[in-house]
């Protein structure tokens, strides 16, 4: 995947949509979403009485980038062609 050279101004007294978040962290809408339920250092969002849509403080965004992104891990299948079990090579 090819990152954007795209960089995003937020405002932080602005309101901001799950996409908008992920562009300006540089990820994908689902990675957002993980984001928020992240057991370990959730993502500060609220809930639109308007539509039910999630929404984020652009403040929030900014501190959130700020203090460092989590880091996602790749999942791997458990697989007889060479997938890793329990983080070991099979061979």
């Amino acid at each position: 995947m090819r990152r954007s050279d795209f960089t995003m101004k937020i405002e932080p007294e602005l309101l901001y949509s799950v996409g908008q978040a992920a562009r300006y962290f540089g990820v994908h809408r689902c990675t957002v979403y993980d984001y928020i339920n992240n057991p370990c250092r959730q993502l500060p969002h609220l809930i639109s009485e308007r539509n039910g849509r999630i929404i984020f403080l652009g403040q929030t965004l900014i501190e959130y980038k700020l203090n460092g992104l989590p880091k996602k891990g790749r999942k791997r299948k458990n697989t007889p062609r060479g997938g890793f079990v329990n983080g070991a090579n099979r061979n």
